[in-house]
């Protein structure tokens, strides 16, 4: 990447000098003729040993086209590379051999004009160019802890041509968004392996005390354990095929269809479920809601999550209320509970993959914490959003806004 940029600016400062050469090269010729028409002095025998007029006229002419298409042709040369650096995602910066700035893309233009906590990118940018022109190649990372939060790389390196030092360069990548999906992938890394951990680790207690307990009143109870870590495990692994499938759409197959109809289909699932619980699943759907475009299965899924995730988390004799509405072009499913709330601090993470409020309640209820992160992937495969509006101990409510079709 380095080295098709010095070429760049390379070819750059090439078109330059041709500009510049041929616009010296016209000056000169046109002097040239012009001292030589003046010591004519509009002798007839000088006249005829010189070019005639007409013919110094129109070579002075093919001349000047001459330079003017070369000047044209080093100004679109010129254009062109500089629109290809602006589209760059990486900031350039290029100094010469006395640390003058002396040419920069957008991306780098916008951080070296910074105030705020991006100034300090500038800062490091011109730090590393100065030991860049002494001859070093030089990188460094820069965390800014004000929200929101970015990371950055800078990395300079001196531009030589036949062992002489002719300036520096300095890119500058916006390196946030690389961290935070590492940072998902070993987080995510590591909640599967203690979701599997957990119920194949009980699986082996209860397969050895099986192995050596006769009691068939402590087998069956035993037998019965193993079927509930085993569900769990099977659990885990669908909530993640469904993610999968989500996240790259392909299971996503758009088609008209009522989301009333969907929603009565989720309730129906939930309604043994809220039973035991001894919850009040109700709901209040329009019969005239407007048709939308997306896939039913995902959709069921969705709504059934979010009941799901309300009826584990409300207390015996409490009510979840399930309502339709449409909002301008939007459909909006509203799922409302009456449970313990999420805190103001955990709201903005809920949505994360194995996230979970309280781990002793959530391991309890039998959740595997991909359930609000399954809905938030509906939601944006559909063009809409899910948002939460809760208070810890007054219940939760949970809004699946979805596009009309």
């Amino acid at each position: 990447m380095t080295a098709l940029l010095v070429s760049l600016m390379a070819a750059l400062m090439i078109v330059s000098a041709v500009v510049v050469t041929e616009r010296i090269r016209l000056l000169r010729w046109l002097r040239r003729n012009a001292a030589s028409s003046a010591h004519s002095g509009g002798s007839q025998r000088s006249t005829r040993r010189s070019l005639p007029v007409r013919q110094a006229i129109t070579e002075a002419r093919r001349q000047a086209e001459t330079a003017e298409t070369s000047q044209v042709a080093a100004e679109v040369a010129h254009q062109r590379l500089a629109l290809s650096l602006d589209a760059l995602r990486a900031g350039l910066v290029v100094c010469d051999s006395s640390g003058t700035i002396v040419a920069c893309n957008t991306s780098a233009d916008a951080l070296l004009q910074a105030r705020h906590g991006e100034a300090l990118v500038a800062g490091k940018v011109k730090e590393l160019l100065e030991r860049a022109r002494k001859g070093e190649e030089v990188t460094s990372n820069i965390e800014l802890h004000a929200e929101p939060r970015k990371s950055y790389e800078v990395r300079a390196c001196p531009l030589q041509a036949d062992s002489e030092l002719l300036g520096a360069v300095a890119l500058v990548h916006n390196t946030t968004e690389s961290q935070r999906i590492e940072s998902v992938r070993k987080d995510f890394v590591a909640n599967v392996s203690h979701e599997l951990k957990t119920p194949i680790g009980a699986l082996s207690l209860l397969a050895d005390t099986l192995h050596t307990d006769s009691d068939p009143l402590v087998t069956q109870q035993l037998i019965h354990r193993m079927q509930i870590e085993i569900q769990r495990v099977a659990n885990t692994i669908e909530d993640l095929l469904t993610l999968s499938l989500l996240e790259d759409e392909s299971g996503h197959r758009a088609a008209p269809l009522n989301i009333g109809e969907v929603v009565e289909a989720a309730v129906d699932r939930i309604t043994e479920s809220a039973e035991q619980q001894r919850v009040k699943v109700i709901a209040s759907i329009p019969e005239d809601v407007a048709l939308i475009n997306g896939s039913r299965r995902d959709l069921e899924s969705a709504v059934f999550n979010l009941l799901d995730n309300a009826v584990k988390f409300s207390e015996p004799e409490s009510r979840v209320e399930v309502t339709v509405t449409t909002e301008q072009q939007n459909i909006t499913v509203s799922v409302s509970d009456e449970g313990v709330g999420i805190p103001a601090a955990e709201q903005d993470r809920i949505f994360e993959r194995f996230y979970r409020i309280d781990r002793a309640r959530s391991s309890n209820t039998g959740g595997t914490g991909l359930g609000l992160s399954i809905v938030r992937h509906v939601a944006l495969n559909h063009g809409g959003d899910v948002r939460v509006t809760s208070r810890e101990g007054f219940g939760s409510e949970f809004r699946l806004t979805l596009p009309q079709s």
